[in-house]
């Protein structure tokens, strides 16, 4: 275990870190009222991650975060909420750290905007796993294997509004989800809330409560879009339910990349920045990317690693800076294995 380090090694060690602040600071970003907490900053013991509710309700983190804590003494406190409610925690600085699934705005939060100070700095692609569809086995709207996603929102707009046997439960929780799902309405030009609400239910709710909701339609006739690593880690318990639409083909619609953004130190300096590079040093480490490739539920893998390969693979943008800032983060595990 590495938690007890004396402070000058450690600030050697993350010396990227403590020049990327450097360079802000210079920047003029902030002007002279800059003051970084390093007695937080230079080790902590705990840091706070906000991440959506299929990362936690999967049992992923359950499984990633002691490993990262066994070997840095640093513990993670979870906070398990949608994409949206996560990105404005980070906003506020009420986390150090987010793990996130909506690429334009993930892409926003790190951005410049009108000159402002970016709210986050150097998000890294670390995983993807797709997006279904999925519904009660008597499947009312008549969807097909091999429908393509277009035919397949078409089917379900109809069965709403047409044959009115057809539900549509939204978690309507402006999570990457929501974000995801009102996307795909978009694709085909319908507003799905003018359904009404016996067609079309906004839950207001994480992942794994919207797929119970949807299971317990009174009419088993409820459909609605689940992650991938949520719906295999319930599908066993949900057994009239099955996968009505996924990706098909060479289609990435459905593709669900996760994003880490550490917090802006520059902006909130109370944030523990130089342990949170050791988190993200850890989640995008050739340890840490196995990790993820071998949690599995009932032998499937519920989530696929992608540092530095997104961009070549899975149609979501990885740039050189990404990881030629995070991979001399890799070190400190680079004597682990599996």
């Amino acid at each position: 275990m590495s938690s007890k380090r004396p402070v000058k090694q450690l600030l050697s060690e993350h010396k990227t870190a403590i020049l990327i602040v450097l360079i802000l600071i210079a920047g003029g970003s902030v002007g002279t009222y800059f003051i970084i907490d390093y007695m937080n900053a230079q080790n902590p013991n705990q840091i706070t991650l906000a991440t959506t509710t299929s990362t936690y309700d999967s049992g992923l983190l359950d499984y990633l975060l002691p490993k990262f804590t066994q070997e840095t003494g640093i513990k993670i406190r979870v906070l398990s909420v949608g994409t949206g409610q996560a990105i404005a925690y980070g906003q506020t600085g009420d986390v150090d750290v987010i793990l996130v699934h909506s690429r334009s705005r993930e892409d926003a939060f790190v951005n410049h905007s009108g000159g402002q100070v970016p709210y986050g700095v150097h998000r890294a692609c670390v995983m993807y796993n797709d997006f279904l569809i999925v519904g009660h086995s008597s499947n009312p709207a008549y969807l097909q294997p091999g429908d393509n996603i277009t035919t397949v929102m078409t089917k379900l707009k109809l069965g709403m509004i047409i044959g009115h046997n057809t539900t549509f439960y939204s978690r309507g929780d402006n999570s990457g989800t929501h974000s995801k799902e009102l996307s795909l309405w978009g694709q085909i030009g319908w507003d799905p809330s003018s359904a009404g609400t016996d067609y079309y239910k906004d839950v207001g709710a994480g992942m794994g409560d919207t797929l119970l909701i949807t299971y317990n339609d009174a009419n088993d006739r409820g459909y609605t879009l689940v992650d991938m690593g949520t719906w295999l880690s319930f599908n066993d318990t949900y057994t009239t339910m099955s996968i009505f639409a996924e990706s098909v083909g060479v289609e990435d619609f459905l593709l669900n990349p996760y994003g880490v953004i550490p917090i802006n130190p520059v902006l909130h300096p109370h944030v523990k920045y130089i342990a949170v590079c050791r988190f993200v040093g850890f989640i995008t480490s050739p340890y840490g990317q196995a990790l993820i490739n071998s949690y599995k539920k009932n032998n499937v893998v519920l989530f696929h690693s992608c540092f530095g390969t997104c961009n070549e693979t899975h149609s979501c943008t990885t740039t050189d800076d990404e990881i030629a800032i995070w991979t001399p983060y890799h070190s400190e595990f680079a004597d682990l294995s599996i």
